[in-house]
């Protein structure tokens, strides 16, 4: 009987605590394998220490007709709503009739009906499952109080758990009952009461709340990681792995990173290099089916924010064990790789290491070093470099500096060599360098956001890139090739409707895409994105071509990388902080160790399809909670400034008014109501224009304006024209 059948018999019989199971199926592969199989299809949990058997999870899930579609509900007014369906390339429209009470949030059944007004249009037919821990404001009339949704404004909801301690205006965390019917028969239940909330701290703890983020593991993931971590054997794991310890190998992150997952190593050879690319081999310590697995698995990827994280791992791995520490040796996974004398890949070979960081590298310094002594003819002539691309760093390379590189100085002058070459080949199948103007936030003692700068990205965090893309399009070829499952890196080209409003928004300002015969598009849309680089319209060409393309995503078949112009690609070298580079050394790590194809296959095939759906819901939910706890620190700051002025440009017009970012990334709203126009008119979305007067703003346009006012919680800056 297969092991699968067998543990579900054995939990016929009631709940088991895990260790019991792992003793009684000898705990081998097969047994962890089939763990995690039931756990992702759904068919087993754990409850209070206990593993369980879930009732009806045999059943099969019934086929639903044609017209009736998975959505989440994303807008609600008082009298409509939208749902977003993933088939669907707009949100579809719900009457309030047959909104069955739902809230933004909620995940529902929707039924597709014909309109006349609408593309689409539909009633909700089922609540599939509810959404928790929403925010609310305190409010109170005729000597009640009630709680209205941050997300719908206009819905007054009566609290159950009224406490005398409310006052109006508190923040609360609530969740919603009475679904199902309408939305008169919503209440709220107080979850927790954040207070007053005027700072930037208790708006992300906040936020957090809301999305069920904590940097908190349950204690059984805690101590099943020390246990994994205590019984370690590097005498044995040098049996089963290759010495590197040995070679010349170092690390370059930012100087506050604490979970350091990838190395890099290089030498010069008779046909041209030698790249090793070293990553943490974290599914040595993340077994199938353990809870740590499970852990990691539901959140999918550390969210980071300000200078905060919210690991997708505990510390002791994250920040210890798997992290590729100085002077200590580390488990790894490596990819080796032969290149030409012009940067072609000619071999890669996929195998576990143990490896020992000679240094760990800081950009800002490595960027130093590259600035001064890239510049030096007698470098240049003996690395056959061009002119650094991008010289920067102006800060003085002091001698301690000079010793602390002394061991890794020409494997850094040989990865400067490489990356030249590489950077040609990007620039010449089209890859695009579209700039996305993050914000990096600078905080005192007291964690305030005191300062906001644009962060710049120089010559050896693209060097890094670089030689990432390297390792990663190597892990998807070999999968491609072999056929096997996987979680691939997808980016889909552009919908031909979306190309043809860009375009048309282009022409507005005389721009065009200038394709030439024969050439990719990438290759087109990277010249308009060189030529608009540090213009006034560079935000507004720039997030232009990336709102054209379908957004990147996980997958288990091979798509290609449309914005990286790569036709085999996957995440293999973030495994401590993403699940889909996970995934994949797991399926890899059984490749290097000569499973038989028809056996992965067999293995991985559910699992890849599930890892790929989790980790796109989790990196888009991560996504989004990082850029909304960046606006508020950026509110925090801009609060700090009101009364002052500053040049900007305009980088968005809407009916209800005019969008204006700072150089520093700030971006703040001029209401119509603060700007002198008798009945305005929008003109296709890029200008806003007067009649009666003639005034007009347009996008690109440099503006000066004063901070009015900042919504510190909502992450909101108000502005108007000085």
């Amino acid at each position: 009987m297969p092991i699968k059948e067998r543990i579900i018999n054995e939990l016929k019989n009631g709940p088991k605590k895990y260790k019991a199971l792992k003793t009684k199926f000898k705990a081998n592969k097969k047994f962890f394998a089939a763990m995690e199989e039931l756990y992702q299809q759904g068919i087993i949990d754990e409850v209070n220490g206990l593993i369980i058997l879930l009732k009806g999870s045999k059943a099969e899930k019934k086929q639903r007709p044609k017209d009736v579609f998975e959505g989440v509900v994303v807008k609600l007014t008082e009298n409509y709503g939208f749902v977003r369906v993933e088939e669907f390339d707009k949100d579809v429209f719900v009457a309030g009739k047959f909104m069955m009470g739902t809230v933004v949030g909620d995940k529902v059944e929707l039924k597709r009906i014909p309109s006349k007004r609408h593309q689409y249009e539909g009633e909700i037919t089922a609540i599939i499952e509810e959404k928790t821990n929403l925010v609310a404001t305190v409010e109170k009339e005729h000597g009640n109080f009630y709680a209205v949704l941050r997300d719908c404004p206009v819905l007054y909801l009566p609290i159950e758990n009224r406490r005398r301690t409310l006052q109006r205006g508190d923040i609360i965390i609530v969740d919603i009952y009475g679904r199902g019917r309408s939305h008169r028969a919503l209440t709220a239940k107080i979850k927790e009461n954040m207070g007053q909330v005027s700072d930037s701290q208790k708006s992300v703890e906040l936020l957090l709340a809301e999305k069920q983020m904590t940097a908190e593991f349950e204690p059984k993931v805690e101590d099943e990681v020390n246990e994994v971590i205590s019984r370690i054997d590097m005498a044995t794991e040098y049996k089963f792995r290759k010495d590197l310890t040995d070679k010349i190998i170092f690390t370059i992150d930012s100087a506050s990173t604490k979970d350091i997952d990838d190395a890099i190593s290089i030498e010069k050879t008779e046909n041209g290099y030698n790249l090793g690319v070293h990553i943490a081999d974290v599914s040595h310590f993340v077994k199938p089916a353990s809870f740590v697995n499970q852990a990691a698995y539901n959140r999918g990827t550390s969210v980071y924010f300000g200078d905060s994280v919210i690991p997708m791992l505990p510390k002791a791995l994250s920040n210890g064990a798997c992290s590729l520490n100085e002077g200590v040796e580390r488990l790894a996974f490596t990819c080796d790789m032969q290149l030409d004398s012009n940067g072609n890949v000619t071999n890669y070979l996929f195998y576990k290491s143990v490896i020992k960081s000679r240094v760990k590298g800081v950009y800002s310094e490595i960027n130093d070093i590259l600035f001064e002594d890239t510049v030096k003819p007698e470098i240049t002539q003996k690395y056959s470099l061009d002119k650094p691309l991008d010289q920067t760093a102006h800060s003085k390379v002091t001698p301690q500096l000079r010793e602390k590189y002394g061991e890794v100085y020409d494997s850094i002058m040989l990865m400067m060599e490489l990356y030249a070459k590489l950077n040609r080949k990007r620039i010449q199948r089209g890859a695009m360098d579209i700039e996305s103007d993050e914000a990096y936030i600078v905080f005192d003692e007291n964690k305030r956001a005191v300062d906001i700068k644009k962060r710049e990205r120089g010559e050896s965090e693209k060097m890094i890139e670089e030689f990432m893309l390297l390792a990663n399009g190597c892990s998807a070829n070999l999968a491609r090739k072999m056929d096997i499952p996987f979680v691939y890196r997808v980016h889909e080209e552009p919908e031909a409707e979306k190309m043809y409003t860009f375009k048309e928004n282009l022409r507005k300002f005389g721009l065009k895409i200038e394709r030439k015969q024969g050439e990719s598009l990438q290759a087109a849309f990277s010249r308009l994105l060189d030529k608009t680089r540090g213009t006034n319209l560079q935000q507004f060409v720039h997030s232009g071509v990336l709102r054209t393309q379908s957004k990147a995503k996980y997958l288990e078949l091979p798509q290609g990388h449309f914005g990286l112009s790569l036709d085999d690609y996957a995440h293999f070298t973030s495994p401590i902080r993403r699940y889909p580079d996970l995934a994949i050394h797991r399926i890899l790590t059984d490749v290097v160790n000569g499973v038989p194809k028809d056996k992965i296959k067999k293995k991985y095939e559910k699992f890849a399809k599930l890892a790929a759906k989790q980790s796109s819901d989790t990196e888009l939910n991560a996504m989004q909670t990082e850029r909304q706890a960046t606006d508020i620190y950026v509110a925090e700051y801009m609060q700090q400034h009101i009364g002052e002025e500053f040049e900007g440009t305009v980088t968005s017009v809407m009916s209800f008014g005019v969008y204006v970012a700072l150089p520093n990334t700030a971006e703040g709203l001029v209401h119509i109501s603060l700007i002198d126009m008798v009945n305005p008119i929008l003109q296709e979305g890029f200008r806003l224009y007067c009649p009666v007067t003639g005034k007009r703003y347009t996008i690109g346009d440099t503006v000066k304006v004063k901070v009015l006012g900042t919504d510190i919680l909502k992450g909101n800056v108000d502005f108007d024209f000085v």
